[in-house]
C-alpha cells in the first residue's frame, strides 16, 4: 500500500479502537492511552509509528478490534517494500479487504446500550394492534437477557396499550442442526413469566396471546443465523404494506473474532420479501394452534392480508 492508503487504515483503524472503547475524539483516545495529541496525529499522518508498548495498550484497550500492526513501523517496511510487479493473489487481498472494510464497520457501531434505547422508543410509540416480530436463528433477544429490565418495562407497558409482541425461532431440531443448545422455548416462558409478573391473574389471560413465540423450521432468513430482525407493523406505518423492517448484521469472516454488529433499516423491496416470509412461518403454525399460544386470527389475517398484497403472492396455497 502506498501512504496515502496508509493513512486512510490507520485512521480506520483508531476510529474503530475509540469507538469500542466509548470515547468520542482522538483528543480523547490519546488521553485515555496516556500520550500527546501530537503523538496520535503523527502516527494517523504516517510520520511516525506507533511503539510496540503503545500498541500493545491500543489491543487492550479494544480488544475486538483486532491487529494493531497497521501503526507499526513494519506497515511502513512493507510500504517500502510493495513490488508493483508482483501484485497480492486473490486470498491476501481479501485479506486486506475484508479486515479494512471490518474496521471500518466497527468504526461506526452502534453501542448495545443506544440500539437498546431507540428500541424502547419504538415500543412506546406502539398502539393497539400495532404488531412486533423479531427473528433469529441462534441470537437472543436484548430484551430476553435475565438482567435487562428497560426493554422488559417497555413491552409490558405496550402490551397493556394492546400492542403485539411475536418472536419468530427455530424448532429444536433445527437449532439442533446450527449445534445451539439453548431450549429456545424455556427462555421465552420465563421472559413471558417475569414480563406479566405484575399483572393479575384476569390481566394475564387477557394478554396472553398479545406475546407470542412461534418456532418454526422453513424460514429462508434462519440461514444467517447470527442475524437479528426485526418487522414493526400498523396502519400508522406509511407504506403500503403498512410495516417497515431492520436488521442487526453481523459482519466479520473470521469465526473466532468478534467483528461488528451493525444495524441497518431494509429497502422498501427486500422488507416486502422478509414480511412474505416471515407471515408465511407465522400464518403455518398459528393455524394448528388453540388456546394462550395461538395469535388472535384478526390479528395474522391482517398480516397475510398486507404480506399478499405487497409480492402478489398468495400464503395459503392459493393461485
Amino acid at each position: 500500500m502506498d501512504r496515502s492508503e496508509l493513512k486512510e487504515r490507520r485512521r480506520t483503524y483508531l476510529r474503530a479502537v475509540a469507538r469500542a472503547a466509548g470515547l468520542e475524539s482522538m483528543a480523547a483516545l490519546a488521553k485515555e492511552l496516556d500520550v500527546t495529541q501530537s503523538t496520535l496525529t503523527n502516527i494517523l499522518s504516517a510520520a511516525r509509528s506507533a511503539s510496540p508498548e503503545l500498541i500493545k495498550k491500543i489491543q487492550r484497550l479494544a480488544p475486538k478490534i483486532g491487529d494493531g500492526s497497521i501503526l507499526g513501523a513494519q506497515a511502513l517496511a512493507r510500504e517500502a517494500d510493495v513490488d508493483p510487479e508482483q501484485p497480492l493473489n486473490i486470498g491476501e487481498r481479501l485479506d486486506e479487504a475484508y479486515r479494512e472494510r471490518l474496521q471500518e464497520l466497527q468504526s461506526s457501531e452502534e453501542k448495545t446500550d443506544k440500539n437498546i434505547s431507540e428500541v424502547v422508543k419504538n415500543f412506546d410509540a406502539m398502539g393497539s394492534d400495532d404488531v412486533f416480530i423479531f427473528i433469529s436463528a441462534n441470537q437472543q433477544p436484548f430484551e430476553m437477557n435475565p438482567s435487562e429490565t428497560i426493554l422488559k418495562s417497555a413491552i409490558a407497558n405496550a402490551i397493556r396499550r394492546k400492542s403485539f409482541f411475536i418472536y419468530l425461532r427455530p424448532t429444536r431440531e433445527y437449532l439442533r442442526h446450527l449445534s445451539y443448545f439453548v431450549d429456545v422455548e424455556s427462555e421465552f416462558e420465563s421472559f413471558k413469566s417475569t414480563l406479566f409478573s405484575d399483572l393479575s391473574k384476569e390481566e394475564k389471560d387477557t394478554y396472553a396471546s398479545h406475546l407470542v413465540l412461534i418456532q418454526a423450521e422453513n424460514v429462508p432468513l434462519f440461514v444467517m443465523p447470527d442475524f437479528k430482525w426485526e418487522i414493526f407493523y400498523g396502519d400508522s406505518i406509511e407504506t403500503p404494506h403498512k410495516a417497515l423492517a431492520g436488521a442487526l448484521v453481523a459482519a466479520g469472516p473470521d469465526p473466532s473474532g468478534s467483528g461488528a454488529h451493525v444495524r441497518v433499516p431494509l429497502s422498501a423491496d427486500s422488507t416486502k420479501r422478509v414480511l412474505f416470509e416471515v407471515v408465511k412461518a407465522i400464518w403455518q403454525v398459528n393455524s394448528g394452534r388453540r388456546g394462550h399460544g395461538k395469535l388472535p386470527n384478526r390479528i395474522v389475517a391482517r398480516l397475510v392480508a398486507s404480506a399478499e398484497q405487497a409480492t402478489r403472492r398468495k400464503i395459503g396455497g392459493g393461485p
